[in-house]
């Protein structure tokens, strides 16, 4: 009988280990225009969603898309749980596998507004900054860092999402390609202003990083990939491109979250004009 009750133990303590340690898949990506409100690029887009198998999937650029829209398509895609930060315009939103709690959002002052959720124990944070001003993002990512202290939100935090900014860290990529030239005639033509002063800005990572999170891609791995554009509209110079799409997490997740993907197929290269970045990440136990 002992020995019975000592392997039922030892059972359930390893089925609880493990589900510990269960990574989750987390995925950010901008759905370009919620792909374009063409059926056919979204029935492609469940297809594709499917064999992912993400737990999670944060989005930017979904337009004029309704909460009950959002719902829909989580649960075309095995994600029961969805919230949206507005129904109206630019918005960003969520999907998931495991409840959805404590959502909050921010709309004023903000280009797309931003929205924290809770799931797992994590703090998503899902953002999608100004495409126009490096003035104006850094108004943003201020909102942002502050409405975050003043949610009492310090832990677990993961900033996903479109920064529409450039990280130093891909600097000798950016001046190889000669990225600087087509982004100042780009900013002439169009009176926006990506660049600062005449130079490529880094500030948007690198306030983040001076907040103490960390650059996922970069904490694992060495070298430039590209996150925008995809294939839409034919083949990409070396000029034109960019990562642009982030996923940072807090200290205290550094050693939790591994193998960080720039998702590059058949179907993403035509779904969207951003490729979708991935995680796997093991939520702390406390």
């Amino acid at each position: 009988m002992k020995r019975i009750i000592l392997f039922l133990f030892l059972l359930l303590t390893t089925t609880q280990l493990l589900k510990a340690q269960t990574a989750l898949k987390i995925i950010s990506y901008n759905v370009y225009n919620y792909f374009e409100a063409e059926a056919d690029r979204k029935a492609r887009f469940v297809t594709w969603a499917k064999s992912q198998e993400a737990d999670v999937i944060a989005y930017q650029e979904l337009v004029n898309i309704t909460a009950s829209e959002l719902k829909s398509l989580g649960e075309a895609i095995g994600h029961p749980y969805t919230a949206l930060a507005k129904e109206t315009g630019y918005s960003v939103g969520i999907s998931s596998k495991h409840p959805i709690t404590e959502v909050k959002k921010v709309i004023a002052g903000m280009h797309h507004g931003f929205m924290t959720a809770k799931i797992e124990g994590l703090n998503f944070v899902v953002v999608h900054l100004s495409p126009f001003s490096h003035e104006k993002r850094r108004e943003e990512v201020t909102t942002i860092t502050d409405s975050l202290e003043r949610w009492s939100i310090s832990k677990k935090i993961l900033i996903m999402g479109d920064l529409n900014s450039l990280a130093a860290t891909d600097s000798m990529a950016y001046n190889r390609h000669d990225r600087l030239t087509p982004m100042l005639r780009s900013d002439s033509s169009s009176k926006i202003s990506n660049a600062n002063h005449g130079l490529l800005d880094y500030g948007i990572p690198a306030y983040f990083i001076q907040k103490g999170f960390l650059d996922t891609w970069t904490m694992k791995v060495k070298g430039f990939n590209f996150s925008y554009p995809t294939m839409v509209f034919g083949p990409v110079p070396d000029s034109a491109k960019e990562r642009i799409d982030y996923i940072f997490v807090s200290p205290d997740l550094l050693k939790n979250a591994t193998k960080p993907i720039i998702v590059k197929d058949a179907m993403t290269d035509q779904l969207s004009d951003h490729y979708p970045i991935s995680i796997l990440l093991v939520p702390p136990h406390s």
